[in-house]
């Protein structure tokens, strides 16, 4: 017998989960490609912290119009919803990393690193199976 995604909410939370830890691995990754393809952008004193910075500043939105498609390829359903809810989640998780930013440098860049691991996940549960107050069925 053959079970509905809908009845395995715990395999739907486990690749959301992948999703969010794809996604930064993936502009870190780029973000190391352009310091490879530009190694004159690079300072002497700050090294290649600009090219993070800006893979930071666009990567993160680009990021969010990927999830929608890799949540569909891991099977998350209902794939948009989880996305739309983990973006909302995203933007709420780097707001407060930004307001502790001056106050504590470190977890700021923790809660940068981890927004997207926490946001996807925490969306998954919500809207996931047995909710249908996001869902068509």
């Amino acid at each position: 017998m053959i079970e509905s995604p809908r009845g395995r909410p715990g395999r739907q939370i486990v690749a959301a989960g992948a999703v969010g830890i794809i996604l930064p691995v993936g502009l870190v990754a780029w973000a190391q490609v352009m310091a490879e393809l530009f190694p004159d952008s690079c300072g002497h004193y700050t090294g290649c912290l600009y090219l993070f910075v800006q893979a930071w500043q666009v990567g993160r939105w680009v990021a969010i119009v990927l999830a929608w498609p890799l949540l569909y390829l891991l099977r998350v359903r209902p794939a948009w919803p989880v996305a739309v809810l983990a973006a909302a989640l995203l933007v709420a998780i780097w707001l407060l990393a930004e307001a502790v930013a001056l106050v504590s440098p470190q977890m700021f860049f923790t809660l940068i690193l981890l927004s997207s691991v926490i946001a996807y996940p925490a969306a998954a549960r919500l809207v996931g199976p047995g909710r249908t107050w996001l869902s068509s069925a």
